[in-house]
């Protein structure tokens, strides 16, 4: 027995040293089969080590102890294989080894041989490890010769004791026959004790598994319970706790010992109550209802408690959901309609019955039939109702009748309830009254696509129709014909009548034009006082001009507005598709083209589209493109030409853009100065050269004094879209001009603006010193009120009354007119275009304050008009 629990003793040794080398192995797989083997557990240990190679038997590495063992030193061992020490045949070590790897077994028993040649049966403890993802062994051999030795001597022992025995019992046996029977009721007294303590074995570990049964039994119930149970003690200290309730407050962690009511802030020791609390557990807080019953023993003690808690956080939020819907239900402005699967309503909300007029209590067990309003046929409920059973939702419009026999747009949402079968539970409609909506779809509609004015349709509805109409024309083969019409002379009556009687005269006109159109002819307004026609299905030149003709002659009769007789006229262009072109934006510029040639022609016409005009077309949009990049490339330069006193002693310019184009070369200002007005484009450039100017004259300024000037032309456009003031202020501070070198012209289609915003700009630009000058008076709008009502300084007579001077005696009289009504207004006079001694000598008779033209200079860059200057100065001052 001794030897038995030796032998276990050293095997159990044995095995913790596999263990605690296997696992220090596992916990340095990252590190090499050399780290690993060096440490001490391994070379300093007392036990015989080896780590062998399963598939070849290779001896990796040694121990001291194994060294010693064998009689090898660890090199040599560590070239070896084990087949070399093993008795056994190569094939059986193989066959071990491989069990030792792949079945897990650890445990053998072999004969090795010394490197004597003394055989010795030793046990092997071997364990599977992987380092750099290769297998190896790791054994541990002790020595169980003498143990073997020992164990053949006890058996020859036990036999001969045996023997022994059995020698003395037959002599006892034969001396002692009157104790016989005294063994034998001896004996079986000991039986049946045996029998009996046997039976109670046997009752006692069925009660012990049965109870350990039970145990389980109760511990799985225990834990199986999804809500969280706890046993504690009286001062309600865990003592135990079902799996649920260890993961959801403490994660895994020991709950034992932890005081119950630290997780929540429930009242303690209320017993018996269910009560919702909220508690915190380990990941989140959540809302539980806890119920405490007391563990009473056998002497009616109370030794306890258990705490059973539901989660009922999701049962707080259905009941809330519930709440929610419920108030949904019955305060949303959208009427509910709930019926069961044969469609039969079950309830309604009160947005339903403020809706449709019903009561709850008319349509319950009735079908949503009840609202039809007949505007549908049979197959569209078909077709809702197939879409309803195969995908479960329908959202449109639907027509409804209300209870009073109104009938009433509503956009409707249905969805389907199916039940856990994937059958039709409940179907759940909602829907609201889109009346108001619709009026103002409508009334939006009638925004974006007509005149607010007229009622004719717009630009935007114009060209929508466009678009169709050539679509319609192409697939029938048909012309269409576009026309475009301008009222001649409208300005005038805004201007004189105002913009009132302006607005019924575009009525009239419009009324007038329709009436003068077929049902499938488009009148459009596109803005101001111009209009639109499209004329489908006309094929020919013939039907066209008659329509013209007749429209044109409708626009000439007099326009009574107010107490007045008013007459205007229109002119129109024509173009034709597809003849002229396939492509909207190409036929409304065609029809352009043609009105503006119309207005050349006199006006009150009509003008048909031509290959020239598409050329001019052609050549105005390439000017287009040139101008937008003109700025950014630097083409525009400004020149100067000089103005002169009539004395001489006083000398000014005016700054003239010019256009180098890199696309079309040398372009007049008289071409591209309206287009750009035309694109907005003046803007930029004319601040551009506002810029220009000053800073060159800042220089001249600096040389002459204040007896030099510079003139600046300015748009129009530019007053009515800019901050004039703001813009020449912030220059003249830039550049350092003084404003009395500066005079701005401007032209007399600015003054008939009328506008008092004009006014105030020119006064505050005057107050700042800035002078104001009339340009080409005499050709537009003139107007004695001008000179009046506005702070100019300056007139300028155009080279139309200086050329034919002084032989042409209208135009002597009327620059004699306008330089001496300019005196007398203490205004300046410049004489623009003079080119002839002879018109000098005639302006200087009537002391006209300054020359312009080609007979003193044409216009400079600004390095020769420098020279130019430098030299006239020079000469006048030698004189």
């Amino acid at each position: 027995m001794g030897g038995l629990i030796v032998k276990t003793f050293i095997k159990a040794v044995i095995i913790c040293c596999v263990i605690t080398f296997v696992d220090q192995v596992s916990a340095k797989q990252s590190q090499s089969l050399d780290s690993v083997i060096n440490m001490p557990l391994f070379n300093e240990h007392s036990a015989v080590m080896l780590v062998v190679e399963p598939q070849t038997g290779e001896i990796k590495f040694a121990n001291k102890a194994a060294a010693a063992f064998y009689g090898y030193s660890i090199a040599q061992l560590q070239t070896m294989r084990i087949q070399q020490i093993n008795i056994f045949t190569e094939q059986q070590v193989a066959q071990e080894r491989q069990a030792a790897l792949t079945k897990g077994q650890n445990y053998f028993v072999f004969k090795h041989r010394l490197a004597s040649g003394e055989t010795r049966t030793v046990s092997v403890y071997s364990a599977p490890f992987t380092i750099e993802n290769k297998d190896f062994l790791f054994s541990v051999i002790h020595d169980i010769s003498s143990q073997r030795n020992l164990e053949k001597a006890l058996w020859h022992y036990q036999e001969n004791l045996e023997q022994l025995v059995a020698i003395q019992t037959n002599e006892i046996e034969q001396k002692r026959t009157d104790q016989l029977l005294l063994a034998l009721i001896s004996i079986s007294v000991l039986i049946i004790l045996l029998a009996t303590l046997t039976m109670l074995a046997l009752r006692l570990r069925r009660a012990k598994k049965s109870a350990q049964k039970d145990s389980a039994t109760l511990k799985a119930i225990f834990n199986s319970i999804d809500d969280l149970l706890v046993y504690t003690d009286v001062e309600h200290r865990v003592i135990t706790a079902n799996t649920a309730a260890v993961q959801k407050l403490t994660a895994g962690e020991p709950l034992e010992d932890k005081n119950i009511y630290s997780f929540t802030e429930c009242p303690k020791g209320v017993v018996g109550v269910d009560s919702e609390c909220q508690f915190h557990g380990a990941k989140e807080v959540f809302w539980g209802e806890a119920r405490v019953t007391a563990v009473i023993d056998e002497k009616n003690s109370k030794i306890g408690e258990i705490h059973l808690i539901r989660d009922i956080t999701l049962k707080l939020k259905a009941r809330q959901q519930q709440r929610l819907a419920s108030t949904v239900f019955s305060t949303t402005n959208e009427g509910i309609l709930v019926s069961n699967r044969d469609n039969e309503i079950q309830a309604v909300n009160k947005a339903f019955t403020q809706i449709t007029g019903y009561q709850e209590q008319d349509v319950l067990g009735k079908t949503p039939a009840i609202l039809n309003s007949g505007h549908h046929k049979p197959s569209f409920f078909k077709v809702l109702y197939r879409r309803l059973n195969e995908v479960g939702h329908w959202e449109g419009e639907i027509w409804n009748r209300r209870k009073d026999g109104s009938i009433y747009p509503s956009w409707v949402n249905i969805s389907v309830v199916f039940d856990e079968e994937k059958d039709i539970e409940v179907y759940v409609a909602l829907f609201n009254d889109i009346s108001l909506r619709k009026e103002n779809e409508q009334e939006m509609w009638l925004q974006t696509n007509f005149d607010t004015l007229t009622g004719l349709a717009n630009r935007y509805h114009y060209n929508s129709k466009l678009d169709q109409e050539m679509i319609r024309a192409t697939a029938d083969n048909k012309r269409l014909a576009i026309c475009f019409i301008d009222l001649d002379r409208f300005k005038s009556v805004n201007d004189t009548l105002g913009h009132n009687s302006g607005d019924l005269l575009l009525l009239e006109a419009a009324k007038r034009l329709k009436a003068c159109m077929r049902s499938s002819d488009v009148v459009a307004r596109l803005g101001g006082d111009e209009f639109a026609l499209l004329l489908p299905g006309i094929n020919t030149l013939a039907d066209i001009e008659r329509l013209a003709t007749k429209t044109l002659l409708a626009l000439s009769s007099s326009f009574k507005i107010g107490e007045q007789d008013v007459f205007v006229s229109g002119s129109m262009g024509i173009t034709i598709f597809p003849d002229d072109g396939v492509d909207r934006k190409i036929l409304l510029r065609n029809a352009d083209s043609a009105m503006y040639k119309a207005k050349a022609q006199g006006r009150n016409c009509f003008e048909f589209f031509t290959s020239g005009l598409h050329e001019q077309a052609t050549a105005r949009s390439r000017l287009e493109n040139a101008l937008h990049k003109a700025l950014s490339n630097n083409e525009f330069t400004v020149y100067f030409q000089p103005i002169i006193s009539h004395d001489k002693k006083t000398v000014g310019c005016e700054a003239l853009l010019r256009w180098h184009s890199a696309e079309l070369g040398d372009v007049s200002p008289a071409q591209f100065i309206p287009v750009c007005e035309e694109l907005g484009l003046i803007i930029p450039i004319g601040e551009w050269v506002l810029r220009e100017a000053c800073r060159e004259a800042a220089k001249w300024c600096s040389s002459f004094g204040d007896q030099f000037f510079v003139t600046v032309n300015m748009s129009s456009v530019q007053f009515i879209r800019q901050d004039i003031e703001a813009l020449v202020k912030s220059v003249l501070q830039e550049t350092q001009l003084s404003a009395q070198c500066l005079t701005l012209e401007i032209t007399e289609t600015l003054l008939a603006d009328n506008s008092s915003n004009i006014l105030q700009q020119l006064q505050a630009l005057r107050a700042t010193g800035v002078g104001l000058a009339i340009d080409d008076f005499g050709t537009g709008y003139s107007s004695l009120s001008y000179l009046k009502r506005f702070p100019l300084s300056k007139l300028k007579i155009d080279r139309e009354f200086i050329k034919d001077l002084p032989d042409e005696l209208e135009d002597c009289a009327m620059v004699s007119a306008i330089i001496s009504m300019a005196s007398n207004l203490q205004l300046k006079v410049v004489a623009e275009g003079v080119e002839t001694f002879a018109q000098l000598a005639f302006l200087n008779a009537l002391n006209c304050d300054y020359i312009q033209g080609f007979l003193y200079s044409k216009p400079l860059p600004a390095a020769l008009f420098d020279k130019y200057i430098r030299e006239f100065i020079a000469e006048q001052n030698n004189k």
